[in-house]
């Protein structure tokens, strides 16, 4: 396998299997505004300074002077290459390539020759091709000329790194793509909702390595261009084999009944999606978990797309988690990603470093709606979902999404769920009437790889988090919201002191005792049955 020579943005070299071969021409084509001159600057620069090989920057539209100006928009020093001897910037016009005759070199082409040899440069930018083709008087022109000065930079031993205005003709591929080694071509279009730039760089070709296909997006940031591969990780053979011997180790969600209920806990790189409809505890239920897997000493990451990550620690505060401490000590990050303002493929991209460099053993994401509002297509969603899960398994990393649910009818549940079969769990939080008291209620409808309870509980949050209570024993008809029956748990709060009463009366006609003795018994009674006509009030509202 050559040394291949990195651009030096990740992402892109990611793309490119590992960067591109030295002396192979490289073409970076797109419509105006789209990155072009600047994936070529950031290549040669990056060159110069992370690995030592000086270049040569070509302009043909801009004086230098108005180069440095652009370029202060990004944290490169281009001046400063240029006092080091390690980058030439040479302005020229586009009849300078043209050669006085066969037998000669063109002016530019000496003049490149010049300054490569004067710095010892490996990398060349020219800005841009268009305006040599131009130059030719028919196709057959344009490709002997284009060809010539190709191979006198390539015999030069610099490796052309060239820029090319697309072709008006859509799908038209023009004579430059033909002659080049490598194509990258960028596009960059507005939105549906004409809100931000969707910007892409597909791979047409590279002789001589492979690279990986599809569209994958990229942005302009003040580093210059960071692209995001689109990748599909698989399920690692440790986690697959776990999975198939049904060993998963559980891990607790830090609720006490709800591991009772998940069987133990949520079993290790499983993905779980808690859905619910708004104020039933869907994020305080999973940055539970994401609280508990990092007191051991694991790390958890929790990414909010609602939230700020200090307005988000403060409001789990309020619940007695410790998200800010945890913070502090490196054991928990938040994130926060706003949609529409940022790619969730920049995000997927992020993540899969974060799970590789940081050791994020437990994921929580809050939640799918917002990552729904994120993404252009809507035949997209299930695509992308996709790929998290299989990100977060391929690594063994236990994940959490919330989903806020329009409806639910209790009916047929999984079938109001969205994306459910693509889950290994799915944990239901909902609402519930008890005579003119609104009830919490917790459901697991589904875990694989687990012996879970298909109980349904009541669920409460105060200061300390949320806690799994009783069974709704007497009730039918919870889960679609509409009980019916009688609560056993009211029904016996009810009956205690009527228990009491009885005892007491059974004392008092069977047993001979003192007179103090039967006013002590006297005065429990009336207290039993105060404490009966009491509740039998709050039961009925009865005001009087």
């Amino acid at each position: 396998m050559p040394k291949m020579m990195k651009t030096g943005i990740e992402g892109l070299d990611r793309v490119l299997c590992g960067g591109l071969l030295h002396h192979n021409s490289v073409l970076v084509k797109g419509a105006p505004g789209c990155g072009k001159t600047t994936l070529g600057i950031q290549t040669v620069y990056n060159g110069a300074v992370m690995f030592d090989e000086p270049g040569v920057i070509v302009l043909f539209e801009q004086f230098p002077q108005q180069l440095y100006r652009d370029l202060m928009s990004y944290d490169w020093d281009i001046e400063k290459l240029v006092r080091e001897n390690k980058l030439r910037v040479i302005f020229s016009s586009p009849d300078q390539v043209v050669a006085p005759d066969k037998m000669r070199e063109s002016p530019l082409v000496s003049q490149i020759h010049d300054a490569a040899m004067e710095i010892g440069a490996i990398r060349i930018l020219i800005d841009s091709i268009t305006h040599i083709l131009n130059l030719a008087s028919d196709t057959r022109h344009a490709r002997e000329m284009l060809l010539r000065f190709i191979n006198a930079l390539k015999s030069i031993g610099l490796t052309p790194i060239m820029t090319a205005e697309a072709e008006n003709r859509l799908g038209a591929i023009g004579i430059d793509e033909y002659l080049c080694d490598c194509v990258l071509l960028l596009s960059s279009e507005a939105s549906k909702d004409k809100t931000f730039h969707v910007r892409e760089l597909t791979i047409r070709k590279t002789r001589g390595h492979d690279h990986l296909r599809g569209r994958h997006l990229f942005k302009l940031s003040r580093a210059g261009i960071e692209v995001f591969p689109l990748t599909q990780a698989h399920v690692s053979e440790d986690i697959a084999g776990e999975r198939a011997a049904g060993k998963l180790e559980k891990l607790s969600s830090g609720i006490s009944g709800l591991d009772d209920l998940l069987g133990g806990g949520y079993p290790r790189g499983t993905s779980t999606i808690i859905t619910g409809m708004p104020g039933t505890f869907k994020t305080t239920l999973a940055a539970q978990f994401a609280v508990k897997g990092a007191e051991p000493g694991d790390k958890s990451l929790i990414i909010s797309f609602t939230e700020h990550p200090e307005f988000f620690a403060a409001l789990m505060e309020e619940k007695g988690l410790r998200v800010r401490a945890m913070a502090r000590e490196g054991r928990l990050k938040v994130w926060h990603f706003t949609p529409k303002e940022s790619y969730i493929e920049e995000l997927l991209y992020r993540l899969e470093a974060e799970m590789d460099g940081n050791g994020i053993t437990r994921l929580v994401v809050d939640g799918i709606n917002e990552i729904e509002r994120s993404i252009e297509a809507p035949e997209a969603y299930k695509d992308v979902i996709s790929t998290f899960l299989s990100a977060c398994a391929s690594r063994g990393v236990t994940s959490l999404f919330t989903q806020k649910m329009d409806q639910f009818t209790g009916h047929s549940p999984l079938t109001d769920i969205r994306y459910a079969s693509m889950f290994d769990g799915i944990v239901y939080l909902g609402t519930i009437e008890i005579e003119s008291s609104v009830h919490k209620v917790v459901s697991v409808l589904k875990m694989r790889g687990s012996n879970y309870s298909n109980d349904l509980r009541e669920i409460v949050c105060d200061n300390t988090g949320i806690k799994v209570l009783s069974k709704f024993i007497g009730l039918s008809g919870v889960l679609s919201g509409n009980a019916q029956g009688q609560y056993k748990k009211n029904i016996e709060e009810l009956f205690q002191p009527l228990y009491f009463i009885r005892d007491f009366l059974e004392i008092l006609s069977t047993t001979e005792m003192a007179p103090d003795e039967r006013d002590a018994v006297v005065q429990n009674l009336r207290g039993e049955t105060n404490k009966l006509v009491d509740k039998l009030k709050i039961h009925f509202d009865v005001k009087s």
